[in-house]
């Protein structure tokens, strides 16, 4: 299913995507790829840690659209059952504030673990 990325839910799945080919991408070292050096870590740490502390704000922001719908009486629940979308869009808004505090806290550590490879460089073989 392909979505363009000039909307929300495509460009999430764009962004997953490119995780997925990160991965392939930093399976072995790979000249090709420019992933064979510490300033290649360097540099996709550094980018992981800009887009994952940039979750938080999308998270909220979810959470918001949702609490908005609701507020306005927009949104219905598939039981048919009145007082159960309080309850769920409830449970999203804990549910992604705890995602977003672990967002930040992965963040965090992915900055440190880049501030911790500023100083590493590659050895030539003698």
């Amino acid at each position: 299913m392909n979505q363009p990325t000039t909307t929300a839910a495509g460009t999430a799945r764009a962004a997953a995507e490119a995780i997925r080919t990160l991965n392939h991408l930093t399976f072995r070292p790979d000249e090709r790829a420019q992933w064979e050096m510490p300033g290649d870590v360097y540099d996709v740490i550094g980018a992981l840690a800009y887009l994952v502390g940039r979750l938080p704000q999308t998270l909220g922001q979810a959470s918001e659209l949702l609490e908005s719908l609701h507020g306005t009486g927009r949104l219905r629940h598939d039981s048919g059952d009145g007082e159960q979308p309080a309850a769920d869009v409830a449970a999203f808004g804990v549910e992604t504030r705890e995602a977003a505090g672990t967002a930040g806290r992965l963040a965090d550590g992915l900055r440190h673990a880049h501030a911790a490879l500023a100083r590493i460089g590659y050895r030539e073989e003698r």
